[in-house]
């Protein structure tokens, strides 16, 4: 099986939100819905918490995906993707920093972590830790 197989399908889950220069640190609930698209994959993020809800729409295509959110910053370029054993690795640069998304699945769970940053060269740190459960349908 692909490696990408094991993370198809949609998922819910808890999400620990640390604090950043742009955000507080708290909790959150997140879905996320990954599907095959032309020549790679196609996710959907959403994240619900007090102070409201992101939305997001990422499109991944061999070594190169393009993350869309609701916070409205157009992609500058394509960020790379690719494969650590059976982790998926995310990471993008722009004028406001660097943003590494690693995304494995754990058993039943999907295990994702994102950090961030800022300059981009700077050590990165964490902005969100989750273990979402698979829906079934």
């Amino acid at each position: 099986m692909a490696p990408e197989a094991a993370l198809l399908g949609h998922w819910t889950g808890r999400e620990e939100l640390f604090p950043t220069a742009w955000t507080t640190g708290g909790y959150a609930d997140g879905a996320l819905t990954i599907e095959p698209g032309p020549g790679g994959l196609i996710l959907d993020y959403s994240e619900t918490q007090d102070r409201g809800t992101l939305t997001a729409h990422a499109v991944l295509v061999g070594s190169g995906f393009w993350w869309f959110d609701s916070y409205g910053f157009v992609p500058h370029a394509p960020g790379t993707a690719g494969w650590e054993g059976h982790t998926l690795v995310l990471d993008r640069r722009s004028p406001r920093g660097r943003t590494v998304m690693r995304l494995r699945p754990e058993g039943t769970m999907l295990v994702v972590e994102l950090d961030t940053a800022a300059p981009a060269d700077a050590a990165l740190a964490p902005v969100m830790r989750a273990r979402y459960s698979r829906v079934a349908g």
